[in-house]
């Protein structure tokens, strides 16, 4: 559906693109599994088929209501304030957004009350993670321990990333040329990289990209350009293998600042449209929380990312405002069960209600960045060059984001309440 729906919007798939069709899949398998646990939490109450069907979706409406309304307006902000790339990844989100609802809102529930009515489903007990049926962790117990790590891993590795400097960005954002080759035989990456550090090009970013007919081509991004680059072109040409410069594109140092002030901005815009949503749903506390722990995700991957030796390039923002839409999604999920058993618990403090909240999703948490990581993995193991970038720094921003959502969010929202100690 969501291609279909592309295609006639007449949008072309880029890897940004690929960014919010991954955000979309997570959401949409998020959305399924809040159901599914919904269903069985009934189901265990000793309500019937057809009505433990019913209450999981009713209960499970106001959370994937929320998530999603808040990653479209993060991609309608994005759409309007960023660049070209960044308008693709917010377009393809929209149309995600939009299709995943239809389909698990409508869709999924004619299925399942269909199945329901002619009595072909017998029972709810679908696959749970055993350890994880009935969890009474203390997590918040843990939370001054979390936010230690967190603020020694986003000093230590930001205190590379600012030494670094400029090194931290790509061509994209620092002005350069994108080269491309194609060949008849094909060198190993460590050889070419070895014929430009003798030409004078260290930190050239070279990557093997194959074309929809299964050509390979060798694409090579240095930060120089004109007469600069022209050693860098001669040194690849000159390889056995008959390597020959079909095309040549140069990025302008201008361009590459305007590229970032336009992600920066769309980011912020993102950001405080977050803060008066959730605020508007939720409390102000819990919008804190929630910018509080996106804030972490970006600065943590960043970090790490950089740290790692990679630079930032646009297709990498793409994969940052991936980390936005699903950490906010994640930590939307754990707070709408807090506010749900705000209302009907009156015997606990705030912050056992929120370690109780926690427990309960905690289940629903790990299905779905498990899932998630799956595909990312994939990327890693079969994508090369600038999808193996994106996917590294995908897979380092689900990971922190999983944990922010548990170990970050909440405690930052107690912070407000008084009553937690």
């Amino acid at each position: 559906l969501l291609i279909g729906v592309l295609t006639i919007l007449e949008a072309t798939l880029t890897l940004p693109g690929i960014a919010g069709m991954i955000l979309t899949v997570g959401m949409a398998v998020d959305a399924n599994v809040l159901i599914f646990e919904r269903m069985r939490e009934e189901w265990k109450i000793g309500k019937s088929i057809s009505g433990s069907i019913t209450a999981g979706y009713n209960k499970a409406f106001s959370t994937i209501l929320d998530a999603n309304v808040t990653t479209m307006l993060v991609a309608v902000i994005l759409f309007f304030q960023g660049s070209g790339p960044i308008r693709g990844f917010a377009l393809t989100l929209s149309a995600g957004i939009l299709v995943s609802m239809f389909v698990v809102l409508v869709l999924t529930r004619l299925f399942f009350e269909t199945m329901a009515n002619f009595n072909i489903i017998k029972s709810l007990k679908m696959l749970h993670i055993p350890f994880l049926t009935n969890p009474t962790f203390n997590i918040l117990g843990g939370r001054k321990i979390a936010i230690f790590i967190s603020i020694i891993t986003i000093i230590s590795s930001w205190y590379v990333f600012i030494d670094k400097a400029e090194e931290n960005f790509g061509v994209d954002f620092t002005g350069g040329s994108v080269v491309t080759y194609e060949f008849d035989q094909k060198h190993e990456i460590e050889d070419i990289r070895s014929v430009l550090n003798i030409a004078g090009y260290p930190s050239a970013k070279i990557a093997y990209q194959s074309s929809l007919d299964g050509k390979e081509y060798l694409e090579v991004k240095i930060k120089e350009s004109g007469l600069f680059a022209e050693n860098a072109i001669i040194a690849i040409k000159n390889l056995t293998g008959n390597y020959l410069d079909i095309k040549n594109d140069t990025v302008g140092s201008q361009i590459g600042n305007e590229l970032k002030k336009r992600g920066r901005n769309a980011i912020i815009f993102a950001l405080i449209g977050i803060i008066i949503y959730i605020s508007f749903r939720f409390e102000f506390s819990f919008a804190i929380g929630a910018i509080v722990a996106v804030i972490h995700d970006i600065l943590i991957t960043i970090g790490i990312f950089c740290l790692l030796g990679n630079e930032l390039s646009m297709p990498i923002i793409a994969a940052l405002l991936t980390i936005v839409g699903y950490s906010v999604n994640d930590t939307i999920v754990v707070f709408d069960r807090i506010r749900e058993d705000l209302r009907l618990t009156n015997n606990l403090s705030y912050k056992e209600i929120a370690n109780l909240a926690i427990n309960k999703t905690l289940s629903r948490t790990l299905l779905t960045s498990v899932t998630t990581l799956i595909t990312i993995i994939m990327l890693l193991i079969f994508g090369g060059g600038t999808v193996h970038d994106f996917a590294s720094a995908l897979f380092i921003g689900i990971l922190v984001g999983t944990y922010s959502s548990i170990f970050v969010a909440t405690p930052v929202m107690l912070l407000w309440h008084k009553d937690v100690k």
